[in-house]
């Protein structure tokens, strides 16, 4: 054996036939080793292909998010070498752009449906939409008003949180007050923005309205009834107003949830960007410990430009819908009050399969907030 030859005893020489069960143990012994040594084969060829699916620049940034979740002190290498990944796919996109003879990114429609077409769609789950009207004329919106939400004594006397400034950028709400009292304030034109779920909370029986809109039952009508708020539903109410020059927002970030946005009262500008472009926005995971993705790209650089980016105005009556992952930015109208409420929604399915290297890299944020340790 030691010459690498494998020789076999004359039959006088064999020991007596191995009974039965010993036979099946040694059988079994073998196909459990080459199952072990099939496991690890595998293992090694998975992570040879994940490690040639992304590029350096990809991988390294990855790791820097991994570590920015892990600790929220990083040493100044972490965030040159972040940086030095942002650079290298902003120069490669655009010799992309120098290449095919372009200036920038020209902007695409969002799909629309009126009423009685989405009554026969089928909507996508993987780019955005709006069904315009939607809402008009429904139960739903006729008892949803300001005056509803405002009621003292009742849902009106909830202590919320919110911004006491929205042109700030402030990134969790810093006071708290009455829910009339938030709404009053922007009604009179303050510059308060409101974001809270605990009216829905509160009013879970109102979650039986959505039904009679068609809306969740092509959305998945298992995700939207009282027993799924707080843990795959969650329906915050959002009001504010925009201010002429510096308008009222939500910078880009995008999310491990689907949100089906139902515009109550006035209108907003929505700017979208599709998850295959994340790596042009300067992405970063949420610095206060929450499980999404921020976009440290200015909105007015040179760069923001090139993006290919879609945008609409949701007006009053409309739902507008943004899939998991789709990178988003809301703008506020000057002088116009948006009352809007969304339904936020976790889709394991378009979790994984719209950006599974996000749906990866945020699962430590995703522990910590199903942990209770983050939420807002």
């Amino acid at each position: 054996d030691a010459g690498g030859t494998m020789s076999i005893a004359p039959a006088s020489m064999r020991g007596p036939p191995s009974p039965p069960r010993a036979l099946a143990r040694r059988r079994s012994s073998f196909i459990r080793a080459e199952l072990s040594g099939s496991y690890r084969f595998a293992t090694v060829v998975g992570l040879g292909l994940l490690i040639a699916c992304y590029d350096r620049a990809s991988l390294t940034w990855s790791s820097v998010q991994l570590a920015r979740q892990i600790s929220p002190f990083l040493p100044q290498a972490f965030e040159r070498a972040e940086a030095w990944c942002w650079r290298e796919w902003a120069s490669a996109n655009a010799s992309a752009l120098v290449g095919e003879g372009r200036a920038g990114a020209s902007q695409s429609a969002v799909l629309e449906f009126t009423p009685e077409q989405f009554e026969r769609a089928d909507p996508p789950l993987d780019r955005p939409w709006i069904a315009r009207g939607l809402l008009l004329n429904t139960p739903l919106h006729r008892k949803w008003t300001i005056e509803w939400l405002s009621q003292s004594p009742g849902r009106g006397d909830l202590v919320v949180d919110y911004f006491s400034d929205a042109r700030l950028a402030l990134i969790v709400p810093d006071t708290v007050a009455p829910l009339r009292d938030v709404l009053a304030l922007i009604a009179a034109g303050g510059p308060q923005k409101l974001g809270t779920e605990m009216v829905f909370r509160a009013e879970r029986e109102a979650v039986a309205d959505l039904a009679a809109l068609g809306l969740t039952a092509k959305l998945g009508a298992h995700y939207f009834t009282p027993a799924m708020l707080g843990t795959v539903l969650t329906m915050p109410l959002f009001s504010a107003r925009g201010f002429a020059g510096e308008t009222t927002r939500t910078d880009l970030h995008c999310e491990p949830i689907a949100n089906a946005v139902m515009q109550l009262q006035g209108d907003k500008l929505w700017t979208f960007l599709a998850p295959e472009h994340s790596h042009l926005v300067m992405p970063q995971v949420s610095p206060d410990g929450r499980a999404y993705f921020y976009s440290r790209l200015e909105h007015s650089a040179p760069q923001f430009r090139t993006l290919p980016r879609q945008t609409v105005v949701s007006r009053a009556g409309d739902v507008i819908f943004v899939p998991t992952w789709t990178w988003h930015r809301v703008d506020y109208q000057p002088d116009v009050m948006s009352v809007s409420v969304s339904l936020f929604h976790f889709n394991p399915v378009t979790f994984v399969r719209n950006h599974p290297l996000y749906a990866a890299l945020l699962l430590p944020n995703l522990i910590k907030e199903a942990l209770g340790l983050k939420a807002q």
